[in-house]
């Protein structure tokens, strides 16, 4: 289940190509100002990743998920493009 959203793209409009981190939102309860998580029996995400997903595609995954999750946005490198992408 997502939690909360967070974008670090240094370029917000590219939509089309993103890397998708997922960790539990309970590593988010020390953060100042934070909402707090309990953390319960059950599945608890650590960390996860996709690569080359469009930003609906990577809220959708998250949400998907059994745990409780914070997604992280982040921009695609260059480097890292593929033949479908390029």
């Amino acid at each position: 289940m997502l939690m909360n959203v967070i974008d670090l793209r240094e370029r917000p409009y590219r939509w089309k190509n993103v890397l998708a981190v997922v960790e539990s939102a309970s590593k988010n309860n020390s953060a100042k100002d934070a909402d707090k998580i309990e953390t319960a029996a059950g599945i608890e995400i650590d960390y996860a990743e996709r690569d080359d997903l469009n930003v609906r595609d990577a809220v959708l995954w998250a949400e998907g998920l059994q745990g409780r999750v914070t997604l992280y946005i982040y921009d695609r490198d260059a480097e890292c493009r593929t033949a479908s992408t390029a």
